[in-house]
């Protein structure tokens, strides 16, 4: 007779490891990068796919159990909807530090930069802070 309960516990745990490893190394991420930039790239990418798979073996192990009944789908219809609003806001909110990054100069010390997170030194869309001297008007 096979044991379903095991299997499903088996199969969870390949799953949740995984996940927990992913979210432990976001957090060393965040406490070891220097740069706001790689920051926000360390709590992104390995969160959001260790919360997802976390949460899909967790679904397993509770779909797997023998004890699964009625009020154990609420609980599971909870986890799924936890990925879907974490898919949906993670991404965003990446993508919006980083750019007030960028906006305010948040990059970090010039060692910290590399060649392409460095700002640049000219930008032809930039404005320009300083005010016009006299000597620098036209005559006219």
């Amino acid at each position: 007779m096979i044991n379903w309960s095991l299997i499903a516990d088996i199969v969870s745990l390949v799953f949740i490891l995984p996940g927990a490893f992913m979210v432990f190394s976001a957090a060393v991420g965040v406490v070891r990068f220097r740069s706001t930039l790689a920051r926000v790239h360390a709590i992104t990418k390995p969160q959001t796919t260790g919360l997802l798979l976390m949460m899909v073996g967790t679904i397993i192990r509770l779909v797997g159990s023998e004890d699964f009944g009625i009020h154990e789908r609420g609980d599971v219809g909870m986890m799924i909807l936890l990925v879907l609003f974490a898919l949906m806001t993670n991404p965003v909110t990446g993508q919006r530090l980083g750019r007030i990054s960028r906006l305010e100069g948040l990059y970090g010390t010039e060692k910290d930069l590399t060649v392409n997170n460095a700002p640049a030194a000219y930008h032809p869309g930039r404005v320009e802070t300083h005010t016009p001297k006299k000597a620098d008007k036209p005559q006219g």
